[in-house]
């Protein structure tokens, strides 16, 4: 199949379509990442001539809609806003959550009535949110389905322990207001006094703290998690509040063999890794006593490193999603040339 993915952004989601990318590509798909913002729309659907789209609610264009009209056979999957009665308990200038807007909402409803596409909508929330955080898309005759988060086998899979890279606490990701409402609580008290614990950050946005290293590749980072003692995982202010929003970071980390202690989100505790892969805590004050705990106790995290690396190669890859993708669009054989190419590469 030529498959199309739409991305607007260097920004966390473009990794997660690339590890989608690489997975379609793995099992023999043709692939092509297309930059929304480099590329006509008429252009890119021309030249490529894609069986499977795959786009967003929330950039839908005219362009791209009679793209997709004029391709009866065209399969179409839409990452969506949220739009659901979830949105009745959440305060939009205290959270900035990703709504779904009327012409959004006006623009899809048209396309699914003129074409009977997309196929389906999605979101990274768990099934059992997406009936909250989703459910008015079902009014306009769009089901939304709960495509998790997952692992990039290629870029996650085989950490090592690298000398340099060792430490008792790693963290790798960005710094600005929203995030640094709860960076500041679990992370930076982390790193005072200076020395008290061997604390190394990386990421794309400048830290205020002198443990900040700057950017590292991309084919560092599992090194990164593995050679640390703990591997922080710190959500954004409403995940915690609210319970239902799992970021991509624990399944990396778990992925490259690291060992994760975080902060405690309902949805990720309670549906996603229930089985003792990764340690919550529910305060920042439990947080930081559990990390010494194991930073003193190194021994003790290997347990739990086992579990975590085999609960994501058995449930979280991204291998795992394209077959989910192809069982909803009931592309049966191509789903199972997913199960059987993940199965081939991890012999």
């Amino acid at each position: 199949m030529k498959i199309l993915i739409s991305n607007d952004g260097p920004h966390a989601h473009y990794y997660i379509r690339l590890g989608m990318a690489r997975a379609f590509e793995a099992c023999g798909h043709q692939v092509f990442l297309w930059d929304i913002n480099s590329k006509p729309a008429f252009d890119v659907f021309d030249e490529f001539e894609p069986d499977l789209f795959m786009g967003q609610t929330y950039n839908l264009t005219r362009s791209v809609a009679t793209c997709i009209k004029e391709r009866p056979h065209l399969k179409v999957v839409l990452r969506a806003s949220d739009w659901g009665d979830m949105q009745k308990e959440i305060d939009k200038e205290k959270y900035p959550i990703l709504i779904a807007r009327d012409d959004e909402i006006k623009l899809v409803e048209q396309l699914k009535k003129e074409t009977g596409k997309p196929d389906f909508v999605h979101n990274h929330y768990h099934e059992k949110w997406i009936r909250k955080t989703h459910n008015k898309w079902i009014d306009i005759g769009v089901e939304p389905i709960s495509l998790l988060h997952a692992a990039d086998v290629f870029e996650y899979n085989g950490g090592e322990i690298i000398e340099h890279l060792k430490s008792d606490v790693s963290f790798i990701g960005g710094y600005w207001p929203y995030k640094a409402l709860a960076l500041d609580k679990y992370i930076v008290r982390l790193c005072h006094p200076v020395g008290k614990f061997n604390i190394k950050i990386f990421g794309g946005s400048d830290w205020p703290l002198v443990q900040y290293m700057g950017r590292i590749g991309g084919e560092q980072a599992k090194h990164v998690f593995r050679s640390a003692k703990v591997c922080p995982n710190i959500s954004e202010p409403h995940s915690q509040d609210f319970g239902y929003d799992i970021i991509e970071r624990p399944f990396k980390i778990l992925m490259s063999g690291g060992f994760c202690i975080s902060d405690y989100v309902e949805s990720m505790a309670q549906d996603v890794f229930t089985n003792e892969e990764i340690i919550f805590a529910k305060t920042p004050e439990e947080f930081e006593t559990l990390v010494k705990y194991y930073v003193n106790h190194p021994e003790e995290r290997e347990p739990y490193i086992q579990r975590g690396y085999h609960c994501i190669l058995e449930k979280h890859t991204y291998f795992h999603r394209i077959r989910s993708i192809f069982d909803k669009l009931d592309l049966n054989n191509e789903a199972k040339i997913v199960t059987d190419t993940l199965e081939g590469m991890l012999v």
